[in-house]
């Protein structure tokens, strides 16, 4: 996984927001300890703030950015994570074929897979916008990998990706195009199949019922 940038408000209001139960957390435990008359014993350290902190981040970073409090996301971030499934049409030869996509994803960080029958893909950089407007969704350079008995005319190559979420969170849709060394462009649209990782065959099985 890497590092993804974001204008999600979320980056500048919640480390403070961690920081500041992180205070409220050690100073109750300290007033605790000595309103009780706790004997502490020597190897036994009270939870310091940078402790508190450094945990809370972790659980928001990985887990509390997607829960709901009072019916309300405690993030603005978009949740892209998961198996997709769908068609893409590309401009060599003007075919379509069909893909798989897999979404790991964290408040911090993100890694996108990309698997078709001749190659395979990954992200190397990405941003998330979430301000209305041309550039709202998930943005993403990636670099592809030819399989082995692809066409000899299948090379390596980099390209650059840009998807919206739809209002349901169930279709990804957007365009891409490759730069040197392929040269193509298109688009597709991928459906929601699962949240945890499938097989190729398996994501393409559930796809063609979830499409009957």
């Amino acid at each position: 996984m890497h590092l993804y940038a974001s204008d999600s408000n979320d980056r500048k209001v919640v480390p403070w927001v961690i920081a500041g139960i992180a205070v409220l957390v050690a100073f109750t435990c300290s007033a605790v300890v000595t309103w009780r008359k706790i004997k502490v014993p020597w190897w036994v350290e009270p939870p310091t703030i940078m402790t508190i902190y450094g945990l809370g981040h972790w659980l928001y970073n990985r887990h509390a950015w997607k829960w709901r409090l009072f019916g309300r996301l405690l993030s603005d971030m978009p949740n892209y994570s998961g198996t997709w499934f769908g068609v893409l049409e590309s401009s060599h030869v003007e075919r379509t074929k069909l893909g798989m996509m897999y979404i790991h994803q964290s408040w911090t960080e993100l890694c996108v897979e990309f698997d078709c029958q001749s190659s395979r893909s990954y992200s190397l950089m990405a941003v998330v916008n979430v301000t209305p407007g041309l550039t709202e969704g998930l943005t993403f350079e990636y670099t592809t990998a030819p399989r082995h008995d692809a066409k000899e005319t299948m090379n390596a190559h980099l390209g650059l990706n840009h998807l919206r979420l739809s209002p349901d969170c169930r279709t990804l849709e957007g365009d891409y195009f490759s730069g040197r060394g392929r040269q193509t462009f298109g688009r597709m649209k991928l459906i929601h199949i699962g949240p945890k990782r499938m097989t190729y065959d398996r994501a393409e099985a559930k796809y063609k019922i979830l499409n009957k």
